[in-house]
């Protein structure tokens, strides 16, 4: 009987205790239940990022690229596209180049550009051809006059438009100019041609190629034979209003690079005129090329200032009354020797200002060793053209107080 009495006692406890429990559990659902959904875990989504696709490469830059030219490029500078022709230096004897406005003195653009022969007596320009795109044009230099304009013939055949930046070589025959259309990648493309004296117009122009054109503006290619020294000019990678005018050591033979050897990434880099540096090599090429370029750009220098000092090609305001234009302008006898040094010293302070603005354009990418040397001359440089500006000023203001006491 006792231990019937002690089994019905413990079974009542664990009645009890279930029943608690099961209460417990109830309050907790009830509880969970009714808690608001911001205190719940929200499940995360993760976004899938979207998929950035690389610009697709032009077919034509794909096709001309395994025929990229081997080219070592010596120098680059940055220039106002309408200040093009400061960055080119050519020899007398093998032509010179000019603008449409300073050469003819009639209204264009200071882009247009004419090519004027080691001789004097032909011209190479262009001009409208009346169907709103630029065709290339030649004049002769005859009894002092110069002949009505005569299209190049053979050119336009080819669908090229908006011709313009001539220039011959001195043989008479080999011809390079930029064109719009035809096998161009783009903007204006750089092509060469000869001209068949027999048939009394040009041969089938020729695409220059890679790295000189790209899908940007590339256009006035220049060569130097005599200084085995090259030019040409592109927009790429240039601001508005830019041009980089670059310049290379001109090859008798075209060589291109071996795509299988250096692989599809350093031929692109090539093509593109990634870093001129790449090109350089052991640098002894560089270096000759160097010292040949700035005998060329003294040479050059020295011609530009006695052909404007000569022509008196300046304009100087007295006051807002009064312009002088040619060295005879002058009242005071004296101001035309002071004006002759003005111009000098207005030709060496934009050489200066030029150089400045390549060294901090260089120093961006120099090593360290070379920035230690840019800095210093950066700062040599900056000396000189504050220096410089001050003695324009105070020549400036010389021939302007002796003229208007005279």
């Amino acid at each position: 009987m006792f231990v019937g009495t002690f089994f019905v006692i413990l079974l009542f406890q664990y009645n009890i205790k279930m029943m608690k429990i099961g209460k417990i559990i109830l309050l907790l659902l009830m509880f969970a239940a009714v808690l608001p959904a911001s205190a719940q875990k929200k499940k995360v989504i993760k976004k899938k990022s979207p998929k950035v696709e690389a610009p697709a490469e032009n077919p034509r830059f794909t096709e001309m690229l395994s025929a990229t030219q081997k080219v070592t490029f010596i120098d680059s500078v940055v220039i106002n596209r309408d200040q093009l022709l400061d960055a080119y230096f050519t020899n007398a004897e093998e032509g010179r180049l000019s603008t449409y406005k300073d050469f003819f003195h009639a209204p264009g653009q200071a882009s247009d550009i004419v090519y004027v022969n080691e001789l004097g007596n032909k011209c190479i320009f262009s001009m409208n051809n009346g169907n709103g795109g630029m065709r290339l044009y030649s004049c002769d230099l005859l009894a002092n006059e110069w002949s009505s304009p005569e299209p190049l013939k053979g050119l336009e055949e080819e669908g090229l438009t908006d011709m313009g930046f001539p220039y011959m070589m001195p043989d008479g025959q080999t011809f390079y100019f930029a064109a719009r259309g035809g096998s161009g990648l783009g903007g204006y493309d750089i092509y060469y041609t000869r001209f068949d004296a027999e048939n009394g117009r040009f041969m089938k122009p020729e695409n220059i190629g890679l790295p000189f054109n790209s899908e940007a503006d590339d256009f006035l290619y220049v060569i130097s034979e005599q200084d085995s020294i090259g030019f040409f000019a592109t927009s790429r990678r240039q601001p508005e209003g830019k041009v980089c005018v670059y310049t290379f050591v001109p090859s008798a033979t075209r060589s291109a690079y071996d795509i299988d050897a250096i692989g599809g990434t350093a031929i692109r880099s090539f093509a593109n005129i990634a870093q001129i540096s790449d090109t350089w090599g052991n640098n002894r090429q560089r270096t000759a090329a160097l010292q040949r370029l700035e005998r060329l750009r003294s040479a050059s220098d020295m011609t530009r200032q006695k052909s404007s000092e000569s022509k008196g090609n300046f304009t100087f305001i007295v006051d807002d009354k009064t312009v002088c234009r040619s060295f005879s302008d002058f009242r005071d006898p004296d101001n035309a020797s002071r004006m002759r040094e003005l111009l000098s010293m207005q030709k060496l302070y934009g050489s200066v200002s030029a150089k400045l603005l390549k060294d901090r354009n260089d120093y961006t990418s120099a090593s360290i060793l070379d920035r230690n040397r840019l800095y210093n001359e950066i700062l040599q440089l900056e000396e000189q053209q504050h220096q410089l500006a001050q003695q324009i000023q105070f020549l400036e203001k010389e021939i302007r107080n002796n003229e208007l006491s005279n």
